[in-house]
C-alpha cells in the first residue's frame, strides 16, 4: 500500500521533479504559455518574508531570460486570507528589487479543487492540477517515475478538507438550481452538471466553445460576470475594443495577469444562495451575451 503523503512530503517530491524532470518543466512552461521552455536552477522550500510564505521558489531561465516561479501547493485547504493576492505582490516586489526579469506565480491544487472555483485563483498565472503533474511524471516511463506519479494521485485521493470533501448543502442546492435553467435555457454556455460544492464556491466558469485560456466567470457574490483571458490565450481584447453593444456599466479590465471585459449583475441577497430564478436567470443572461459578443466581434479580439 502507499504511504499517506502530506504537503511538505509533495513539495520536495515537486522540488526534485522541477529540477530534474524535463517533461513536468514542458507541462509548467506549457501552462504559463511560454514558447521557449524553461530550465530551473535552482528551487528553494518555504520561502518566508514580510508578504508570507512561498511553498516552492524555483529560479529558471527562458531563452536568456533570468525568471522566477512562486509556487502554491493547495492539496485541500481553502485560501488564507489575501493569499493569492500577496503571491501577486511578492512577485511585483521581486521584478523592482531584485535581478528577475520576470516572477510568475503558479497555483497547483487537484482538479476537484480547481473545479470548485475559489475565487482566489484568478490572481495566478497558471494553474496546474496534480493529475496533469502525474501523468507529467510518469512519461519517463521508469518504475522510479511511475511509484512518484502513483503517490500523487493518491495524495489527491487521501485529501480530507472541508472545503472539498463536506458539502454545503445550500450552495450545492443552487449550483443545481443554476445548471437546470443552464442546461434547458443556456445550453450554449456548455455548464457541466455540478458536484457538491463547499462553501466558497462561489464562482462559476462557463468554458462553452471558447478557445483555450479564455473563459466566462460568474463571480456570484460579486454580481459580476466577465469574459476572462488568461495570460498564454492566444487571442485578447483590443485597447480600442468598442463594448457598447453590451449591458450599462460593461469595461474593460485587468485582474492581474488576466484581461477581461465585465459586466455587472443583479446584486444577490445577503444569503446568496437564496437568491431568485430571475437573478440566476440575469447571471446567465450576461454569460451568454458575452459569448455571443465574443464570436459576433472577431476584429476587437487580437
Amino acid at each position: 500500500m502507499l504511504p499517506r503523503l502530506h504537503e511538505r512530503d509533495i513539495d520536495v517530491l515537486l522540488q526534485e521533479e522541477l529540477i530534474f524532470n524535463e517533461h513536468l518543466r514542458q507541462l509548467f512552461a506549457q501552462s504559463l504559455g511560454m514558447k521557449t521552455g524553461l530550465q530551473v536552477q535552482r528551487c528553494r522550500l518555504s520561502v518566508i518574508d514580510s508578504t508570507g510564505e512561498t511553498d516552492l521558489f524555483a529560479e529558471f531561465a527562458s531563452g536568456p531570460h533570468k525568471c522566477a516561479l512562486l509556487i502554491e501547493n493547495k492539496i485541500d485547504a481553502e485560501f488564507q486570507p489575501r493569499q493569492p493576492e500577496r503571491y501577486k505582490e511578492r512577485a511585483r516586489g521581486l521584478v523592482d528589487h531584485v535581478e528577475f526579469e520576470s516572477v510568475l506565480c503558479v497555483l497547483i491544487a487537484p482538479r476537484r479543487y480547481i473545479a470548485a472555483s475559489p475565487e482566489g485563483i484568478s490572481h495566478f498565472d497558471a494553474i496546474v492540477s496534480y493529475e496533469d503533474i502525474s501523468a507529467a511524471i510518469a512519461q519517463e516511463a521508469t518504475p522510479r517515475s511511475q511509484h512518484r506519479a502513483a503517490l500523487l494521485l493518491r495524495a489527491v485521493e487521501q485529501a480530507h478538507s472541508a472545503y472539498l470533501l463536506a458539502p454545503d448543502f445550500q450552495v450545492t442546492d443552487l449550483w443545481t438550481r443554476i445548471y437546470r435553467i443552464a442546461s434547458v435555457e443556456f445550453p450554449s454556455l456548455g455548464m457541466a452538471p455540478p458536484s457538491d460544492k463547499g462553501s466558497q464556491s462561489k464562482w462559476i466558469i462557463f468554458k462553452a466553445d471558447l478557445p483555450p485560456r479564455v473563459t466566462i466567470d460568474w463571480k456570484i457574490t460579486k454580481a459580476t460576470v466577465d469574459l476572462s483571458f488568461w495570460k498564454g490565450a492566444s487571442r485578447r481584447p483590443a485597447q480600442s475594443t468598442n463594448i457598447e453593444s453590451l449591458r450599462a456599466g460593461a469595461a474593460l479590465a485587468k485582474l492581474g495577469e488576466t484581461d477581461a471585459i465585465t459586466i455587472p449583475t443583479t446584486r444577490p441577497p445577503a444569503e446568496w444562495t437564496e437568491m431568485e430564478d430571475r437573478h440566476i436567470r440575469d447571471g446567465l443572461e450576461a454569460a451568454l451575451q458575452l459569448l455571443r459578443f465574443y464570436k459576433e466581434n472577431p476584429k476587437f479580439f487580437v
